[in-house]
């Protein structure tokens, strides 16, 4: 079993993820893990589209370490036929690119996709950022005209002359306005096209795929715990506002009205414009579903398309303050957010600890860690998670059922139903294919508009901001090509 980690392709690490947890619940089951680095960031995935920047270097370099689990996993006890990758968050979109690219084929067998697919990670899936340009100003002071006149000699021999301290001390404190992270782009070498393309050309082999209920109350929670925005800040307001920094890209068409649609579908009736719980929920609600479960969806769909009669679906709704740092908020103590099912993978020694401590464990909490070990082992060892037949594939398109994991499982049907619809035909079937047909070749740098309400994001924010960090949120949330 080979782990890629997640982190936004901005952060983390193989460390965060000790050994010890790994042979309690992994490794104990019969399994081999590897837990595998790749270059993050700028030097991971900044690029021109060039020889001088080449794309998807992060990516490249997992090929190879893959590559090398196959060729010498046998002298380490493992099976070089009976190879899976799984992966959280951009790990798990990583996974997910593997299945689709042709560098990857033949490398693995199975994946596990745990909260993310290669369209979260895809450059236009959620708009265009221009991260790339916007490094490269800010680290080399390269300007627009520099950019687009294609010479990118002075850019190269700039980047080449930081130290990785100058990287951090000039770029990574501002990597907190960079929501979504960078992004893996269509290269025509590992991603030869987008994925809406390549689905049917991938292979068939068994998948676990499935997300957390509350991804995105991961960040908003974040951003409450770190004083980066208040409780209060959230109402129908900053809920328009976060839609039109974070969503511009919806609004290609004309003739739909994107935010009408998302507040018609995701706000409960009657709530009132400054119920901050609520307009809280209705952010997490409506995120999840274009960031995480949409896409997701969207993946089974093509797997089932494809005749995969092995795709096992799950949703993780178990509430647990096991791995949860920051303080629950009251009447949201059922929240499951984005690597909420990190700690009952990996049994990760910290995470448990501190709820101990806390008091705060529960009877249900080892249950439920016994079960992914053995779930994930299972799937590794046999190609099912279940040896019973109690988790079943997901067995029709239309009604893509899953396992609720819970204190009790449950199989359930409509996987996602309501974000399936609306970001995968209701959306889709105004602004045209998402992502576009071919890659952006400026990385997402073409002239753009600031939303004009771009001082209700800079406001919301708990502490001032310098100029710097101004102009690079401003850059990073910019109107895409999609509203030009």
């Amino acid at each position: 079993m080979i782990w890629i980690h997640g982190g936004f392709f901005k952060s983390g690490s193989a460390q965060e993820f000790p050994e010890m947890g790994a042979v309690r619940n992994l490794v104990s089951r019969g399994v081999v893990i590897v837990s595998i680095q790749y270059r993050l960031g700028v030097l991971g995935f900044l690029t021109t589209f060039t020889n001088d920047f080449i794309p998807n270097l992060g990516l490249l370099d997992q090929v190879e370490a893959i590559k090398w689990v196959k060729e010498e996993i046998v002298n380490f006890g493992g099976d070089p036929y009976r190879i899976t990758l799984f992966g959280e968050s951009a790990g798990s979109a990583s996974v997910s690119a593997h299945t689709y690219s042709p560098l990857s084929q033949n490398l693995f067998q199975q994946a596990i996709l745990e909260s993310g697919t290669a369209l979260t990670c895809f450059d236009g899936a959620l708009g265009y950022d221009g991260l790339s340009y916007t490094a490269a100003n800010v680290l080399c002071g390269y300007t627009l005209d520099m950019w687009y006149a294609g010479n990118y000699t002075a850019l190269k021999a700039c980047m080449m002359n930081l130290s990785i301290e100058e990287i951090n001390n000039n770029w990574m404190s501002n990597e907190l306005f960079n929501l979504l992270g960078w992004r893996m782009v269509q290269d025509n070498y590992f991603m030869p096209d987008v994925p809406r393309i390549l689905w049917e050309k991938r292979p068939n082999i068994p998948i676990i795929i499935g997300t957390n209920k509350d991804e995105w109350a991961f960040l908003e929670l974040a951003f409450i715990a770190f004083g980066i925005k208040n409780f209060t800040t959230y109402d129908k307001g900053w809920f328009e506002c976060e839609y039109s920094a974070l969503a511009s890209y919806l609004n290609k068409s004309k003739e739909i009205d994107s935010l009408s649609l998302l507040e018609a579908v995701y706000v409960p009736y009657g709530l009132a414009e400054d119920d901050h719980l609520g307009w809280l929920k209705v952010s997490v609600a409506a995120f999840t579903g274009a960031a995480f479960t949409g896409h997701s969806t969207r993946d089974i769909g093509y797997y089932l398309y494809n005749n995969n009669t092995e795709v096992y679906a799950y949703q993780f709704d178990y509430p647990s303050y096991v791995g949860y740092y920051g303080t629950k908020l009251k009447g949201y103590e059922d929240v499951v957010p984005h690597g909420a099912e990190i700690p009952f993978v990996w049994m990760r020694d910290s995470d448990w600890k501190k709820a101990a401590e806390n008091g705060q464990i529960v009877p249900t909490d080892l249950p439920v860690g016994n079960f992914f070990g053995e779930a994930w082992t299972n799937f590794a060892k046999f190609g099912r998670p279940t040896l019973d037949g109690s988790w079943q594939p997901v067995s029709s398109a239309i009604e893509q059922n899953y396992l609720s994991i819970n204190a009790t499982n449950i199989m359930k049907n409509m996987y996602r139903n309501i974000d399936r619809v609306i970001w995968n035909q209701a959306i889709p079937s105004q602004i045209g294919n998402w992502p576009p047909e071919s890659p952006d070749y400026n990385n997402g740098t073409q002239p753009k508009e600031i939303p004009a309400d771009l001082t209700c994001v800079i406001s919301g924010i708990g502490y001032e901001l310098s100029e710097q960090q101004q102009s690079i949120l401003k850059n990073m949330i910019g109107v895409s090509r999609y509203s030009n």
